[in-house]
């Protein structure tokens, strides 16, 4: 079984009797989001701005695009403000469905309370900051990656519009430049891809701790990380029925969690800083721990001697000499 199939099956094996509260953690943070998004519409309403939208990329973690016609700065300032206000909400809610999923990983079912677990600690703002910082980092990276196909589609399309042929080829090569700049995107995303898992409440890193250790941990990596969200393609599609979206968003986002962790725990195992002299405590839990010892050792990995029970405390022997007890 591959890595990527045993950590779909782990996922779905976690979420057998969880279902509920994790469709029930999706609903609270897609209403907590409508609501947000309502807010902001009345208050543009009230204060009489025509609508500026500032569109979050979700895959790129970048915020790339206004609609509105004359854009005042005024709007731009309060839309700014209310993205804000939107994320210092939503970052910690996410946080808190992830530490829930890295529960969950262990066959912990915790409360729904666990969604509000950011709010009263320092993950409430390393939740925040650390949006803020992948952000900047991969919209810096996109934008450098997608400068000149979108100059040559631009330029394409101006050529075209004066009935130039050039247009039309410079349009075709910017867009195939542009289809290809995305799995690089992709990859360069992937480098901060256990952050989230590196700030829950288990590791409790600081962002500057949990950006850097996800960067080191994915070496090598990468590619297989968006290999592995291009594999829930088939799904994504099926969400456009909203209904597969119940199954499809708690399946992808525990999956992720997982494969997380696997990384991390690899990464340590490189380090020789996780005692796996206890298996079950790893996330690889279908394996039986005489095997997974053997197969360290055929490989060649350090493997800590394995803890013997302390034995049961017994009366000290009397000697002959004198009666003292030898301690």
């Amino acid at each position: 079984m591959t890595l990527r199939k045993a950590i779909k099956f782990n996922a779905k094996k976690c979420l057998k009797n969880n279902w509920g509260r994790a469709i029930l953690i999706l609903v609270i943070l897609t209403a907590v989001n409508l609501v947000l998004g309502a807010l902001d519409n009345a208050i543009f309403s009230a204060m009489g701005f025509e609508r500026v939208k500032i569109d979050w990329d979700i895959l790129r973690e970048t915020i790339y695009r206004f609609d509105a016609q004359e854009i005042s700065p005024a709007a731009v300032a309060l839309s700014l403000l209310l993205s804000l206000i939107r994320l210092c909400i939503m970052a910690p809610l996410a946080l808190g469905a992830v530490n829930w999923a890295l529960e969950l990983s262990d066959g912990r079912s915790n409360s729904i309370g666990e969604l509000f677990w950011a709010f009263d600690n320092a993950a409430w703002y390393r939740s925040v900051w650390m949006r803020i910082t992948v952000a900047v980092k991969t919209g810096l990276f996109s934008f450098a990656l997608e400068a000149i196909p979108t100059v040559m589609v631009t330029v394409g399309s101006i050529n075209l519009m004066e009935n130039r042929p050039a247009g039309v080829t410079l349009i075709l090569i910017g867009g195939v430049l542009a289809v290809a700049a995305a799995p690089v995107t992709m990859w360069f995303g992937a480098r901060y891809f256990a952050v989230d898992l590196l700030l829950c409440d288990r590791y409790y890193y600081t962002v500057r701790e949990a950006t850097k250790l996800s960067v080191e941990m994915t070496k090598g990596h990468r590619w297989q990380i968006v290999g592995f969200y291009l594999s829930f393609i088939p799904w994504y599609l099926l969400c456009c029925l909203i209904v597969p979206l119940f199954y499809v968003v708690p399946y992808v986002a525990v999956a992720s969690t997982m494969l997380a962790r696997y990384y991390f725990e690899d990464y340590l195992l490189g380090q020789n800083k996780l005692d796996v002299s206890d298996p079950d405590k790893l996330i690889i839990d279908d394996v039986a721990p005489e095997d997974y010892r053997r197969a360290c050792e055929e490989q060649g990995m350090d493997m800590p001697p394995v803890a013997e029970e302390p034995a049961p405390a017994t009366e000290p022997e009397q000697e002959d000499n004198g009666g003292i007890a030898e301690l």
